[in-house]
């Protein structure tokens, strides 16, 4: 009887915990028939615990995620377990609000599959801060590591796993058309099905808004975990949706590759996967095998330091240019290249070291650059510079350390040399870039922030981030002129700005148009074609009778005034 006792108590003291985080509780038999359920089942289904037990679990959980539910369990063994699925149950009155799923196969309890459902309106607060929080997968970045480790695990084993690509062009136009509970059931269940088809049940990641990869055993569907999306975004819309679904499958056999080239090579593979449409994509690039993409990652890798250690590029300077009076304020340093990417835009191959981590060096590189140049300059220009700082540089320990060094040995230049953040979205600590932009500034250097009003979190930036100056991003100048109330919103962020002492700077300013009304809504100084394309020669906007004449008439709304700077 002792022993009899003892068991209970830990049975129930195990209940107690399970509770704790779950508020119903099933285990299921291998043909998913209910064996025990607990909990909150009867107030939520109305149906009474033991009047389940022996009913299939699809009683319980909504028909629309019959097959939802059932891929998941099947794809669940001591390896694989549930995690953070979406599912509706069946509720006295209807199908239930998204609920959070977790479950897990004991093989030593009759292979069992033992579930929890966990109610409330938080659901995915348990996903950590590297998850999309509409989709549950994990974000780019977290997805290269977790993808990097699954492949490499698998190698270690013998096994051999895939990646696939999936771009699912219509996929968030759908989400969006849909009520925020429908939409967010979407996103999830999508993300729950890949998750389930993937490796360990949780190696899938959204790489953009609406595209999806994941690492999986070589048996795997992939028309059939196409054609199951589809039917997911079909069923809920209500209407006959074929979501136009690209995909493209990756042998990784990661054997005798480093770590190192492995992440490159998933990095690599994954940009170009982002920065390409859907069936281009997979037709052209992605049909081959992790070796040669290695091949040419390492390649281009290796091709790119030696740009910089050869400096293969050099400046090309665009100026900034006060809105009202005409008169240059300061150039932007922008890149060019010789060589093989000489004449191409090096928009993409500045991309590309930022994100296979070669940026800091070409920061660094361009930085010297402009030192240089400033340095040749004869007395009484008094030209002022600003380049460009990626923001994946800001949180790069060397790059930070050598760019001092070399301020330090160049005071010269304070108040001929700024610094201009770029791709603010990858900084990682809002603290530690501000401990960098203050110092660069107490330094005696000023600090732009770049792309400005492109995105939400530009305004927790500038509350963050002490700066000079905002540049407000192209496409934010864009939508202002656009929208109905893009003047008055531009107007606001204008004085916000001048109350925080910051000064503005408006890009891609192409027409005159575009120069009045950034100008009428208080902008201070403008940069764009209108002005004249990048140069390597500077003398190319030393200012000119037509620069005078726009001084002048600065203040005129005539747009026959305007037409003498269509020629600049």
């Amino acid at each position: 009887m002792g022993n009899d006792s003892e068991l209970k108590a830990e049975r129930d003291r195990f209940v107690a915990f399970t509770f704790c985080w779950n508020d119903i509780i099933i285990e299921l038999d291998t043909d998913f028939n209910i064996a025990f359920a607990g909990g909150a089942i009867t107030a939520i289904t109305g149906k009474k615990e033991e009047a389940l037990i022996g009913q299939p679990i699809t009683d319980v959980i909504t028909e629309d995620d019959h097959a939802l539910f059932l891929q998941v369990a099947s794809n669940t063994d001591e390896q694989n377990r549930i995690e953070s699925i979406s599912v509706r149950l069946a509720g006295r009155s209807g199908p239930t609000s998204p609920i959070e799923m977790m479950g897990y196969r004991v093989k030593d309890l009759k292979n069992h599959l033992f579930i929890g459902f966990r109610l409330g309106d938080n659901f995915g607060r348990i996903s950590n801060l590297q998850k999309d929080s509409e989709s549950g997968l994990y974000d780019e970045e977290s997805f290269l590591a977790a993808a990097q480790a699954s492949i490499q695990s698998n190698t270690q084993k013998g096994e051999a796993v895939e990646l696939t690509m999936l771009d699912m062009e219509q996929l968030q136009e759908i989400a969006n058309n849909l009520g925020n509970e429908d939409a967010g059931h979407l996103m999830h269940s999508v993300g729950s099905y890949l998750k389930s088809s993937s490796v360990g049940g949780d190696t899938a990641g959204r790489i953009s808004e609406n595209k999806f990869g994941l690492v999986h055993k070589t048996d795997l569907k992939v028309d059939e975990l196409s054609d199951k999306i589809s039917e997911m975004a079909s069923n809920a819309s209500g209407d006959d949706v074929q979501l136009d679904i690209h995909a493209a499958t990756l042998d990784v056999d990661a054997e005798n590759i480093s770590e190192e080239d492995l992440a490159n090579g998933l990095t690599y593979t994954i940009n170009q996967f982002k920065n390409t449409r859907g069936k281009d994509f997979s037709v052209a690039s992605l049909n081959r095998n992790m070796s040669d993409l290695i091949d040419e990652a390492h390649d281009k890798i290796a091709g790119f330091k030696q740009v910089v250690a050869d400096k293969e590029f050099f400046i090309a300077f665009q100026p900034i240019i006060g809105a009202r009076d005409g008169k240059i304020h300061h150039y932007e340093c922008l890149a060019r290249f010789r060589g093989e990417q000489a004449g191409k835009s090096p928009y993409e191959y500045i991309i590309f070291a930022e994100e296979t981590g070669l940026i800091p060096d070409f920061d660094f590189a361009m930085a010297q650059a402009a030192l240089q140049w400033l340095a040749q300059q004869p007395k009484g220009k008094n030209y002022k510079l600003a380049v460009n700082v990626s923001g994946y540089s800001v949180g790069d320990r060397n790059y930070i350390k050598k760019l001092m060094n070399l301020l330090k040995n160049n005071e010269w230049a304070k108040g001929a040399l700024m610094f201009e953040i770029t791709e603010s979205a990858k900084l990682k600590s809002l603290k530690k870039a501000n401990i960098f932009i203050q110092n660069l500034r107490k330094m005696g250097y000023k600090v732009c922030l770049d792309d400005f009003g492109a995105g939400a979190a530009s305004f927790q930036y500038l509350s963050t981030l002490e700066v000079d100056i905002v540049k407000l991003d192209g496409s934010a100048i864009r939508n202002a002129r656009n929208a109905p109330k893009g003047r008055s919103f531009l107007i606001a962020l204008g004085n916000l700005c001048r109350d925080l002492n910051v000064d503005t700077i408006a890009e891609m300013i192409d027409d005159p148009e575009g120069l009045v009304f950034v100008r009428e809504c208080g902008i201070q100084h403008v940069q764009g074609y209108l002005f004249g394309k990048p140069s390597p020669d500077i003398n190319a906007f030393d200012p000119l009778p037509k620069i005078e004449l726009f001084s002048k008439r600065g203040q005129s709304r005539n747009a026959a005034s305007m037409s003498v700077m269509t020629r600049m």
